[in-house]
């Protein structure tokens, strides 16, 4: 039969690569909020991965409180609580997973006021050129019903001798496809997360018996 320790030990295995996972989720949603002027949407999404980060942080600190001091109430409270959250992430990874597109879509929004200002502020999108090797919103188009001719940024090395240099995709769809990627990643790790807690609620039982049995021999 296993012993506590060696079951203690892989339940705090788990419990600190869920809370590794945790945080990145945690960090990504604060990069969003703390780097972008999104929308309703895009602050949603954000602070849904917040919250799922949040949740296994709050429920491991238990759990490891618990199995640090052999606690029986305290991990059969840990499993019920990881359980309930277990739930909750669940139904929040499958909204952020189904709204993918949708979500990508508003984030990429702040590109669309940078469209804006470099009409008025020539420039403002030149960050964006350089960054994804794009060239105006839609198209080079995009400057020239604007009476301006396509910027440095829009050539390939900057290089605007040669009208093949030109770069013909838009920032837009290539800003679009960089979140959606993104969503998908952080997606998965939420995913990954949430399998991990799974096995580390069924590895908690197996502790929470275990110390049981053990508080049963020492009164023997």
């Amino acid at each position: 039969m296993t012993s506590t320790s060696t079951i203690k030990k892989v339940s705090f295995f788990i419990g600190v690569i869920c809370s590794l996972l945790a945080l990145v989720l945690i960090a990504f949603g604060v990069y969003v909020l703390a780097s972008y002027r999104v929308n309703e949407v895009g602050t949603m999404a954000a602070y849904s991965y917040i919250i799922i980060g949040v949740g296994t942080l709050v429920v491991f600190l238990l759990g490891f409180f618990g199995a640090a001091r052999e606690n029986v109430c305290c991990t059969v409270g840990f499993i019920v609580f990881l359980w309930v959250v277990i739930i909750g992430q669940i139904a929040i990874t499958f909204l952020l997973v189904r709204s993918e597109d949708t979500a990508a879509s508003h984030l990429s929004n702040v590109l669309d006021v940078a469209w804006e200002e470099e009409l008025s502020s020539p420039g403002a999108m030149s960050l964006y050129e350089t960054w994804l090797g794009c060239c105006g919103r839609a198209s080079p188009h995009d400057y020239i019903v604007n009476d301006r001719m396509p910027p440095l940024t829009c050539f390939k090395n900057g290089d605007n001798s040669k009208s093949e240099n030109l770069i013909g995709t838009g920032c837009r769809i290539v800003f679009e496809n960089y979140w959606l990627n993104l969503l998908r990643v952080f997606n998965i790790i939420a995913g990954v997360l949430i399998a991990l807690e799974l096995i580390g609620s069924m590895i908690s039982c197996c502790l929470c018996n275990s110390i049981r049995n053990d508080h049963r021999r020492s009164r023997y």
